[in-house]
């Protein structure tokens, strides 16, 4: 479908659903109102404003129902509801938007004063008001929209004076008490059941590391009295003896160890035959099939007998085990053995040693431009009888351009690499082992790759790394490749069939040899958070030792590695991500980008396959792919028949912003706004006003646009319709390009208007 018909029918839809949102109540039964929220009023509040705007948006969480959605200010699935009417038939396009897209509308006859009274005091007296009182009212205007007024007279906070813990005589109790100043119970906190709830799972979780096995923060009562007075609480923390059984009253120590290295799901739910089992160490390992060398799991495993329990041991030992990837399932059994002993049972099923996997896929580029991919991949997880991996893997695809003034080559690839993992450090030295929740894995990567872009290019290269990839938990992981070495050669063809395309910054031959470290933090693996940052920080470096040694310059002194030229540079690329989940709905994701690479010595750029772009569908998405810039230059406006592959550069600056809203189940939608441009770090003649200078700040690209995302759990596909609204190669004071926007004109829709079709989310 063109352009211009994609953008009428959905102008057209938006412009249905907005008129029907600013009428939805006029479908209601006569006496019914559209119930569309709460309103706090809070008297006798003696904390911050802050804090009261925060109370009040907690309070309005409480009432029951809750109104009908909104996306983007407006209550989209409702405006659908209405706008699909009463559908004659079950099936068909009305009824699914009705029933399934739609949603009906929340009655203000559904919402109960009464029972909301009694949620909002519940809620404010575990907040520490304990003498709070609510009044609400059901409020309906002249438009047919009721509003819960609550009035809320709060009343005073009580604050925790003093916190203390009923000791006796008992082990358990004494232990309790020597760790109790690490209580998050403390005085002048204010009085809060979480807080409560908080401190039992930390005692819990304090007697876990010290053996008590069977303890559970159900044996702990914590008594707050309010009788000492002046709005403040004694906090009483002590043990339900009457409630807690014997057993739990004991430390638990590790006794044997036996670990199933082929446990099958079916049969044997408790198995305890340890016929034939090889001791390593302190375990006791089953595997009759002999698949698995014995001292892999001593390497795994944190617990050792003559421990003490610990939790975080126990979980320690089943994440290194699911760690190794070679296992499907693992899971792990305790029996006591008399009153102090467990013997531990830890089952492991592997997944099939080979497998075979075939993969295919689509691609699009916002330049008019689509191929396709496919990758033949061949695993062994257990190739040395050590859990390591050894992967295969072929690939190959083309990408072609389908439409479009500026026509580029089509571009065919195949490649292959062998992979080879180890579930350890390995060194010139041995072996390295580690207590972390992750065990290392040691990485040997080799790979060829060739490119041919018809009649243009042809280019062959070979990449050989060495390396590690450790975590240090679940949001933190490092990767170190102190050996990295990869050799490209390219060949120019006969053009004369393709036209005049300019290529001379993609044409790389040499070597590109030193190390990478890369660093990852993401603080949304886990539960969801309101908050949540994402960083990859990335340091790579070639050539450095030996130019410096060999004093190599480009100019005047370049030297070579093996007969051919060897990289020289320094690159730092920080990626920093902010997601900031406003409600259910709404979600805020910003990101901000920097690049910087310094060629010096043997290299006057950098080698392009290490260089940055700008552009593409996830970058300017208002910008044609990795086109834009470098700085003030313009590939796409040349009056010289002759036109570009790609402009890259030396140096990147980028930020971008998202705001992702959730239409319906699998449906979501976006607004956002790219900013940004590469810059080469020399003066290149045939790219005037490329260099990165003083003023880079006025010679940012900026785009806007909108777009959907059909999220289906194993995919997303993502559509950005985006349009530049600031363009760096105009006159200085012009380069802001609101006045010019002319969505009726066909030329302009043309040149300005872009649409990008991608799968998964940009970042």
């Amino acid at each position: 479908m063109p352009l211009r018909r994609i953008y009428i029918l959905l102008s057209t839809i938006i412009c249905c659903v907005l008129i029907s949102s600013c009428s939805n109540s006029r479908h209601l039964a006569e006496g019914e109102s559209l119930f569309i929220g709460s309103k706090v009023h809070i008297k006798d509040f003696s904390g911050k404003k802050s804090e009261r705007k925060l109370l009040v948006k907690d309070l309005q969480e409480q009432v029951r129902p809750r109104p009908n959605k909104k996306s983007f200010g407006i209550r989209l699935k409702l405006s659908i509801y209405n706008l699909a009417g009463e559908p004659k038939k079950k099936k068909g396009l009305r009824n699914w938007m009705r029933t399934k897209v739609g949603e009906p509308p929340i009655m203000g006859s559904s919402v109960r004063t009464a029972a909301n009274n009694a949620l909002v005091e519940n809620y404010m007296e575990n907040r520490g008001y304990f003498t709070a009182k609510v009044k609400s009212d059901l409020v309906v205007n002249k438009k047919k929209k009721s509003t819960l007024i609550i009035d809320l007279s709060a009343g005073n906070q009580y604050f925790i004076d003093s916190v203390t813990f009923r000791q006796d005589s008992s082990e358990i109790a004494k232990d309790i008490a020597a760790n109790f100043s690490e209580s998050l119970l403390k005085p002048g906190v204010p009085y809060n059941l979480t807080l409560i709830k908080a401190e039992r799972i930390r005692i819990d979780r304090m007697l876990k590391e010290k053996g008590y096995f069977y303890f559970s923060p159900d044996y702990l009562l914590i008594v707050a009295d309010t009788g000492i007075g002046e709005n403040k609480i004694h906090a009483r923390v002590q043990l339900k003896h009457r409630e807690i059984p014997p057993e739990v009253y004991a430390k638990y120590t590790i006794n044997d160890i036996y670990i199933y290295a082929n446990y099958r799901l079916q049969g044997n739910k408790q198995d305890t035959n340890v016929a034939n089992r090889v001791q390593v160490d302190d375990y006791y390992v089953i595997d009759q099939k002999k698949k698995f060398k014995p001292e892999i799991f001593s390497q795994a495993m944190i617990f050792e007998k003559g421990d003490l329990y610990s939790m975080d041991d126990q979980n320690k030992s089943l994440s290194r085990l699911v760690n190794m990837g070679t296992f499907k399932f693992v899971k792990n059994r305790f029996d006591p053995i008399g009153d102090s002993l467990l013997d531990v049972y830890y089952y492991l099923t592997p997944y099939p040693k080979k497998s075979l996997r075939f993969e295919i896929g689509g691609l699009t580029q916002n330049d008019n431009r689509a191929g396709t991919r496919g990758t033949v991949s061949w695993k062994n997880r257990n190739t040395f009888r050590g859990a390591e991996e050894l992967l295969f893997k072929i690939n190959g695809g083309f990408e072609a351009q389908y439409s479009g003034a500026q026509k580029r080559p089509n571009i065919y690839s195949f490649g292959s690499e062998v992979n080879l993992s180890f579930p350890r450090f390995v060194v010139p030295i041995g072996s390295i082992q580690t207590q972390s929740q992750y065990l290392p894995h040691t990485l040997i990567k080799l790979k060829y790759r060739y490119e041919f872009q018809s009649e243009l290019l042809r280019i062959n290269s070979y990449t050989a790394s060495y390396g590690y990839n450790w975590k240090e938990g679940p949001r933190k992981e490092h990767q170190f490749f102190p050996i990295n070495f990869t050799y490209v050669k390219t060949d120019s063809l006969n053009r004369e069939n393709v036209g005049r395309l300019l290529y001379g910054n993609l044409i790389f031959d040499g070597i590109i040899v030193g190390p990478t470290y890369e660093f990852t933090y993401n603080s949304q693996v886990g539960t969801q958070k309101k908050h949540a940052i994402y960083f990859d920080g990335l340091i790579d470096l070639s050539g450095n030792i030996l130019g410096i040694a060999e004093n190599a310059d480009y100019a005047s002194n370049p030297k070579k590695l093996f007969g051919q030229t060897y990289a020289q540079y320094i690159k730092l690329v920080p990626d920093f991500r902010y997601y900031f989940r406003a409600s259910g709905t709404t979600n805020f994701a910003t990101r901000l980008m920097a690049g910087l690479g310094v060629p010096y010595g043997n290299s006057s750029q950098l080698p392009n396959i290490k260089q940055f772009w700008a552009g593409g569908n996830s970058d300017l998405r208002g910008f044609a792919s990795r086109l834009a810039g470098p700085g003030t230059f313009n590939a796409t406006n040349r009056t010289d028949n002759t036109s570009y592959i790609q402009t890259l550069g030396d140096i990147k600056l980028e930020a971008n912003l998202e705001v992702r809203q959730t239409l319906y189940k699998f449906l979501n939608g976006a607004l956002f706004m790219d900013a940004g441009n590469v810059w080469l770090y020399r003066e290149n003649a045939t790219y005037p006003g490329g260099k990165f200078t003083n003023n880079f700040y006025k010679e940012f690209n900026a785009n806007v646009g909108a777009g959907l995302r059909f999220d289906f759990k194993i995919l997303v596909l993502r559509l950005d319709l985006g349009m530049p609204i600031r363009k760096a190669w105009l006159p200085e004071n012009d380069r802001w390009v609101f006045d010019k926007i002319a969505f009726s004109n066909s030329q302009w829709r043309r040149e300005n208007l872009i649409l990008n079709i991608a799968i998964g989310y940009p970042f």
